[in-house]
């Protein structure tokens, strides 16, 4: 037993049950022994789980285009702002800034890269990668943000599905939340009353969930917080979400939901062994995302694969260009890891990307080097409070 999992079993017994979603918050996120507070090589190889920016550097230079024409459509303000949630080790945002120093050198004048990053072992890889952009780079939370809302582009990788959610289920027409509690020595999970019933129907709504008998869904509440506080933070220009998920009607339906672990690349059998040794995750429901920032003033511009996302931004001329027979082992290499965004199952295939922007006067489409994408879904409408 490690000294995490002491701490929740004391809590169990001096205060009862944990809400799941506590648990995943203490698994994940606890400042000493929290799964991404303690360690910075949870990614990659060595670690538990990929990324899109861990498998090449394309995904950086892909998006260093699409800040480019955000930057014009925005006008090609002076005081322009990209702000990166969750930064991981800091490889996305050292591609980003390595393709924008050489493409577009003219805009790092202009450049302030924000990283809202909680993880102090995450902050200090960031700092050590990002070293040759000390100049253009600090850290800052979206509330601090918020007092003088940005102007640019907010944008997260993988962000949202690490944050907790509590789990519910149906059971004889009744809901019931996902507990934590201790029996035969053992973390095991019951259910039991909902601790927030209201805010639970609420995100059902949101979500465009039909929780039938049996069936068991998460309630991602910390989702739609991290929502509310980057709409109060960017006060001019994009939010971009990319992150493996749905719409509500696609996560319905499951008996289980979507929450899962991960550990060396490989799904976990138990999700409350080790805490703060194993990953935890779930689905993003995008029906919420889009229908919540409706509420907040931000317009849904775009949800779609994020192939036909990267397509955009130019991923076909990329490959096209890795083509050339002249360019030997090394074009091999680049081919290689641009069809990891456009091989079926893959990255491109399972991800999402959502758009929404905020402000008057901004383009009704994707900002993008290329024309737009006449495909993806469909935004809702608000749904009434």
């Amino acid at each position: 037993m490690n000294r995490l999992e002491a701490l929740i079993r004391d809590r169990i017994i001096h205060h009862g049950p944990l809400p799941f979603r506590d648990f995943m918050a203490l698994a994940l996120y606890d400042p000493a022994d929290g799964y991404y507070t303690t360690a910075s090589h949870r990614i990659g190889r060595a670690g538990d789980f990929y990324t899109s920016s861990s498998i090449a550097g394309h995904f950086g230079k892909l998006l260093a285009c699409q800040i480019q024409a955000i930057w014009q459509a925005l006008g090609q303000p002076g005081d322009f702002t990209v702000v990166e949630c969750g930064a991981g080790t800091g490889d996305l945002a050292a591609d980003i800034l390595t393709a924008l120093a050489t493409d577009a050198p003219h805009i790092l004048h202009y450049l302030r890269y924000v990283i809202d990053e909680h993880s102090p072992a995450m902050r200090a890889a960031q700092a050590a990668r990002l070293a040759a952009f000390r100049e253009q780079v600090r850290w800052q939370t979206l509330d601090e943000l918020s007092g003088t809302p940005v102007t640019g582009l907010i944008f997260s990788n993988e962000l949202v599905d690490a944050l907790p959610v509590h789990l519910l289920t149906c059971r004889r027409g009744q809901h019931l939340e996902g507990l934590v509690s201790v029996s035969q020595d053992q973390l095991c999970l019951v259910w039991g009353t909902p601790t927030r019933p209201q805010d639970f129907m609420a995100y059902l709504a949101l979500g465009e969930i039909e929780l039938a008998e049996d069936e068991q869904c998460e309630v991602a509440l910390d989702a739609l917080d991290w929502l509310t506080r980057a709409a109060a933070a960017l006060g001019r220009g994009y939010l971009i979400t990319i992150d493996y998920g749905d719409t509500g009607p696609h996560l319905s339906g499951r008996l289980t939901g979507t929450i899962r672990g991960f550990t060396r690349h490989r799904l976990a059998e138990d999700l409350l062994a080790t805490p703060g040794q194993q990953d935890l995750t779930a689905d993003v429901n995008f029906s919420a995302l889009v229908n919540h920032g409706i509420r907040h003033g931000l317009r849904c511009v775009q949800l779609t694969r994020q192939a036909d996302y990267l397509i955009q931004l130019g991923l076909l001329d990329r490959l096209a260009a890795a083509t050339r027979p002249e360019l030997g082992r090394e074009a091999l290499q680049e081919r290689l890891a641009l069809k990891h965004f456009l091989v079926p199952g893959g990255f491109g295939d399972r991800f999402k990307v959502l758009v929404q922007s905020k402000g008057s006067e901004l383009p009704a489409g994707l900002p993008a080097p290329r024309s737009a994408f006449t495909g993806g879904w469909k935004a809702p409408a608000a749904v009434d409070e």
